[in-house]
């Protein structure tokens, strides 16, 4: 089971296919707020953060929310996201700024109350790749390690990605770290994929190329460094909706 997970994981890495997402940019702050419809109450819910949208599409003072609705797993589930945030500008957010808001104008038609986690973008270990469009389909994997493996880990995903670089190149991915909100430690990889067909990958693809790397020994080593590590892992799709998201109208507008 642990040599599933650490295979489609880093499989998401080293074949994805497509364009590549705009995460994280400049500073490292990510808050992303999570939650669900009622049953029967998605259209609603939406219509009510389009109006919230709205609202806030005329302020000069904003932040730019990206909305993905989860496409597996519990459903409807939406999460809003801002990226590329120092921590000081938590806290003076600019009016409406908070995601929730929007959840909390329609919260008789939320499942239950809005999740606000903020995350902290790992720039030695992500690859930016070199395009800056937004993607409409994204895989998320979230790692719950064991306590007081954090060290472990991350030494793990810096020797892959430099593996990876060493290899040749990858299309764009991102890792984060859970530092505020929920059950941590927590890692979180976000990779767009082009399309669903995209998901269907051979596991074993990525450990032979490992080996091809480093050699048998010591991918082996890295991979059980990683295994070790995980305690849960969760792989999640979820896809963009611009309807429901903030977007900066002009060229350079703060995230």
């Amino acid at each position: 089971m642990k040599r599933r997970a650490f295979s489609l994981a880093i499989l998401t890495i080293s074949l994805v296919a497509g364009s590549s997402p705009v995460f994280a940019e400049g500073s490292s702050v990510a808050r992303m707020v999570f939650f669900n419809a009622k049953p029967g109450s998605k259209a609603p819910l939406e219509e009510a953060i389009k109006k919230h949208v709205a609202v806030r599409r005329e302020e000069t003072n904003q932040w730019r929310w990206l909305t993905w609705e989860y496409a597996s797993g519990e459903v409807p589930r939406y999460c809003v996201a801002t990226f590329g945030h120092a921590w000081a500008e938590f806290d003076h957010p600019p009016a409406g700024g908070q995601a929730e808001l929007a959840v909390d104008a329609a919260s008789m038609l939320a499942a239950t109350p809005p999740v606000a986690l903020y995350f902290e973008h790992l720039d030695e270990v992500s690859d930016f790749g070199t395009q800056t469009n937004t993607p409409t389909l994204v895989e998320i994997s979230t790692f719950q390690l064991h306590y007081g493996k954090t060290g472990q880990f991350y030494a793990a995903l810096r020797e892959f990605h430099d593996a990876l670089s060493r290899g040749g190149g990858v299309n764009r991915y991102e890792w984060f770290e859970l530092r505020s909100g929920g059950d941590t430690p927590q890692f979180m990889l976000m990779v767009p994929r082009a399309n669903w067909e995209a998901l269907d990958t051979n596991a074993d693809l990525f450990l032979n190329r490992l080996e091809k790397m480093l050699g048998k020994k010591k991918a082996a080593k890295l991979f059980e460094q990683f295994t070790s590590a995980v305690k849960g892992h969760q792989r999640s799709v979820v896809r963009l909706r611009p309807d429901l998201s903030l977007l900066p109208t002009r060229k350079g507008a703060e995230q």
